[in-house]
């Protein structure tokens, strides 16, 4: 929820996230750091941009984790469209390509993830979520 130029959580206990990612062992391991930190979380997963964009008219979600490479629709455009839709939750963007911070940023993600720190995942939705003042935040 996105209130005050910040992302405040209004209920501990109601955490759903929204994993998007072709990729299975990536979703894995997404999926297994979003719990480890949010053990009571429900987490979705969909393996593409246009399943994303379903499953969002039908949930409301308190974080989006996108993979930037995906077929179909790259992760930049599932987040502009997310972002038309007016949905304001923090979206983390996980990928292996280097200098796709600007372009993120300007796409509307508030995290970009490099692959190496891929364990950071949880740590990094946690800030996102109780942070004061959300902006586009990443360590290359």
């Amino acid at each position: 929820m996105f209130q005050g130029g910040g992302y405040i959580q209004t209920n501990p206990m109601s955490e759903r996230f929204l994993i998007v990612d072709d990729d299975a062992d990536s979703t894995f391991l997404a999926r297994r750091n979003l719990q480890t930190v949010f053990p009571n979380a429900v987490v979705d997963q969909v393996q593409s941009g246009h399943a994303a964009l379903e499953a969002l008219r039908e949930n409301e979600y308190t974080a989006v984790v996108t993979d930037y490479r995906m077929p179909w629709m790259d992760g930049l455009t599932l987040v502009r469209k997310i972002r038309e839709m007016n949905l304001h939750m923090p979206i983390v963007m996980r990928t292996a390509m280097e200098d796709l911070e600007n372009a993120a940023r300007a796409a509307g993600v508030d995290y970009v993830l490099p692959w190496f720190r891929w364990r950071d995942l949880g740590e990094v939705v946690k800030e996102l979520l109780h942070c004061n003042i959300a902006g586009p935040e990443s360590t290359q």
